[in-house]
């Protein structure tokens, strides 16, 4: 079992349409500069994918941090229940990821929905899509399971959108937390296997 490490972001002071026309970083290609936080890790498998295994942990980019960008990514799950996020503008990390879950933002990966606290389904706050806890999902767009979906997200200033499949399906306005700060990938529980591929990086 491989403990893969490498991804990235970056900062943005052009609009969308500059950044497009430069050519973006393929940032699973290169393992140098990865971390892990927590228990479990994510290992490598062919084709350029990499899988979520135990948790709950944070596979986060050390090597820089980051303030505007647009990133895209491919993932899918095996499961239902599988659950993962895609975290953006956190802290550095020792061995702890709940920095990362109180600073940062997470683009959240759960078609259920789970609210952890109240114990129900359905919650629009914690569905895929949903930047976790702060602003909801308003409407279903992953594909079925085992077939691959893709995010793009753009960080620019207070602002974040989510895009899932090409559709729009959040919007934090005013964002309050850290400015600036590092990409990561959650390994959130044993037993969910979350893949990701393609992860791509347009910097502002």
């Amino acid at each position: 079992m491989v403990r893969f490490q490498g991804f990235s972001s970056v900062d943005q002071g052009h609009g969308l349409k500059d950044r497009m026309m430069r050519a973006p970083q393929l940032l699973l290609s290169n393992p140098d500069g990865w971390r892990m936080a927590g228990p479990g890790g994510f290992r490598r498998l062919p084709n350029g994918i990499i899988e979520s295994y135990g948790g709950p942990g944070l596979f986060w980019y050390a090597q820089e941090a980051f303030g505007d960008f647009v990133l895209s990514i491919e993932w899918r799950i095996a499961l239902p229940e599988d659950n993962s996020g895609v975290f953006l503008r956190a802290p550095p990390l020792k061995d702890d990821p709940q920095p990362a879950i109180e600073r940062g933002y997470e683009v959240q990966i759960d078609d259920r929905g789970l609210d952890p606290a109240a114990q129900v389904f359905g919650s629009a706050l914690h569905l895929t899509g949903a930047i976790y806890e702060q602003a909801p999902a308003v409407r279903r767009c992953s594909r079925a399971v085992a077939h691959w979906n893709y995010f793009e997200i753009n960080a620019s200033g207070p602002t974040i959108s989510v895009r899932l499949n090409g559709e729009q399906v959040s919007l934090l306005e005013n964002a309050s937390r850290e400015p600036r700060g590092h990409i990561g990938l959650q390994n959130h529980h044993e037993g969910s296997a979350v893949q990701f591929r393609n992860l791509r990086l347009l910097p502002g």
